[in-house]
C-alpha cells in the first residue's frame, strides 16, 4: 500500500509518496520537486505553480502569493491591516468578516 502526503507551505508545495520502505518526493511538470505557491488569474485562464510565478512581473495585481498567512484571519485583524500596505494585490472583507483577495478573472472582479 502507498501513502501520499501533501505539504502546502508558505512559499512552495511538495507531494510525496511513501512506499516500499522509502519516501519519494514527486516531481511536477517542470521536473522540480517543489512547486511554488502562486496562483495567477488572467482574462481567460488561471495558472498555478511555476507558470503563475513567471507572471509576477507582467500580471502582478492578479498573481497571488503568500495567501496562506491570511487564511482564517478576520479582515479587521491588526496583522492583516499592517500587511495590506506591503502587498501588490488587494485584500477585501468577505461577508463573513474574514479576509479575501480581489483579482480580475474572466473579465470581471472576483473575491
Amino acid at each position: 500500500m502507498s501513502v501520499v502526503g501533501f505539504d502546502l507551505g508558505f512559499q512552495s508545495c511538495y507531494v510525496a509518496v511513501a512506499r516500499a520502505g522509502g519516501i519519494e518526493t514527486v516531481a511536477n511538470e517542470y521536473s522540480d520537486r517543489c512547486t511554488p505557491s502562486f496562483v495567477s488569474y488572467g482574462p481567460r485562464n488561471r495558472s498555478i505553480g511555476a507558470a503563475a510565478k513567471s507572471q509576477v512581473v507582467s500580471n502582478c495585481q492578479n498573481t497571488v502569493q503568500g495567501f496562506k498567512q491570511f487564511h482564517g484571519r478576520a479582515f479587521s485583524d491588526p496583522y492583516v491591516q499592517a500587511a495590506k500596505s506591503n502587498l501588490v494585490y488587494d485584500l477585501a472583507q468577505l461577508p463573513s468578516g474574514s479576509t479575501g483577495i480581489k483579482v480580475m478573472y474572466m473579465e470581471g472582479k472576483s473575491i
